[in-house]
């Protein structure tokens, strides 16, 4: 008796997971076959980066624009002054027209934050962003830079080295103005 017992009870948890799994099962068709139509794929990362580089871009651009019409505020740089600051270099403009210009308008110059924390440089903290090369299919690098969160004060990150120079240094050293790629 003991033995039918058991059975019973096998059977009646057997059903009840039948019932459970056929039960969403239905609601799983139901919750899919109402959608107008199947859910969008995903975006390849590529293309990802390349929307949201193209948004950064286009929102440089007016915050350049705004930015040469009115002077940084004294005082605590917020990311998106420090990308300002930093985008207002004269070297970062020629290269952006170089990119869109050799590339016919199909990649632009950019800048994106490489850490969203500040880095603490010889008791300064700073903003850690690099300049960009961005096009639809890739995204390369050509320098990286610390922009003072304090006083917008700006340093080239040289990440062959391990080295922080100075503007002058780097305007020295490596002629930035003659540079025709990301690794030139």
């Amino acid at each position: 008796m003991a033995a039918r017992k058991n059975s019973s009870t096998s059977a009646a948890i057997a059903g009840a997971v039948a019932g459970f799994l056929a039960a969403g099962l239905l609601g799983y068709y139901l919750y899919w076959n109402k959608q107008p139509e199947a859910p969008a794929r995903p975006a390849p990362m590529a293309a990802v980066l390349a929307d949201a580089i193209q948004a950064s871009v286009a929102a440089q651009s007016a915050t350049q624009s705004a930015a040469q019409a009115t002077p940084v505020h004294k005082g605590a740089l917020n990311r998106e002054q420090a990308v300002t600051v930093l985008m207002a270099l004269p070297e970062l403009q020629a290269w952006s027209k170089q990119i869109e210009k050799a590339s016919g308008g199909k990649a632009h110059g950019a800048i994106i934050e490489y850490d969203d924390q500040l880095r603490e440089y010889e008791g300064k903290r700073y903003y850690q962003l690099s300049f960009i090369e961005n096009s639809d299919d890739t995204a390369q690098r050509w320098e990286s830079f610390l922009v003072g969160q304090k006083d917008g004060d700006i340093l080239v990150d040289d990440d062959i080295d391990g080295t922080v120079l100075s503007l002058a240094q780097w305007r020295e050293t490596k002629k930035p103005l003659q540079r025709s790629g990301p690794g030139t």
